[in-house]
């Protein structure tokens, strides 16, 4: 397992730090956590989005200390995605508790019913989940989603996929992410996973587009340089290159 009660107890920390209520109201419902997919977690999720929507972003410290637990990029998180981490979380935990080692499951069952944006914040939340390696599956099936918002949850701003994704399944994701015009630079750990194979996946792209006279995404520059991390501060978010 990779989380404990310490790591998780920064989540309601940070909503309490925004909206007392909003605290009593998620600590009622951690001390006893609906099971992912059931309905009162559906019902207690919904219900999370609409809380603390004019919340500030986690900022400062806050951000440090979601770093440290595998947030990629925390000062976009909004005061619903916080509370619906802290929930999702513990009602993993939870599961896992039940020893019936259904958590991926349910965890599955969960994202299938539910709408776009939460949806978004269970993939966003993977990384602070307890042994999230064996969610890979569920991520896996989110980058083939046609829903751009729910794409980008899981490509981007998200250290998951290099860190639990297979290399056909995250090359996969990295082109699609240029194909539909995502930004390279929101990948997190590009580099470290830049490979042979997806440097001539890449090249076998722009060869494609260049054939068929078509605009080559500059992103591409990004795989078949392979540049450094470094350079994705200051890369164009969405900057195309002509033939």
């Amino acid at each position: 397992m990779t989380s404990c009660p310490a790591d998780r107890s920064v989540l309601p920390a940070l909503v309490a730090a925004r909206d007392p209520d909003s605290a009593a109201w998620l600590a009622g419902l951690l001390a006893a956590p609906p099971l992912p997919g059931t309905p009162a977690f559906m019902r207690a999720f919904a219900a999370a989005g609409r809380r603390l929507r004019e919340a500030p972003p986690p900022r400062g410290d806050e951000v440090t200390a979601l770093m440290a637990l595998g947030i990629a990029a925390p000062a976009l998180w909004s005061g619903p995605r916080l509370l619906r981490a802290a929930l999702l979380a513990t009602a993993v935990e939870e599961a896992d508790g039940a020893a019936d080692g259904k958590a991926p499951a349910r965890l599955t069952a969960a994202f299938r019913t539910s709408d776009s944006e939460e949806r978004a914040a269970i993939l966003q939340s993977l990384m602070l989940l307890p042994d999230p390696a064996r969610f890979a599956a569920l991520a896996a099936d989110a980058c083939r989603s046609s829903v751009q918002p729910v794409f980008e949850a899981i490509a981007g701003d998200n250290r998951f996929p290099a860190a639990h994704l297979s290399e056909p399944v995250f090359n996969q994701m990295v082109l699609k992410a240029v194909f539909t015009g995502m930004p390279l630079a929101r990948v997190a750990g590009l580099a470290e996973r830049t490979t042979p194979a997806l440097r001539r996946m890449a090249a076998d792209f722009r060869s494609e587009r260049r054939v068929a006279g078509r605009i080559v995404p500059a992103d591409l520059d990004l795989l078949l340089d392979a540049v450094s991390a470094d350079h994705s501060a200051t890369y164009p978010a969405n900057g195309i290159s002509t033939p």
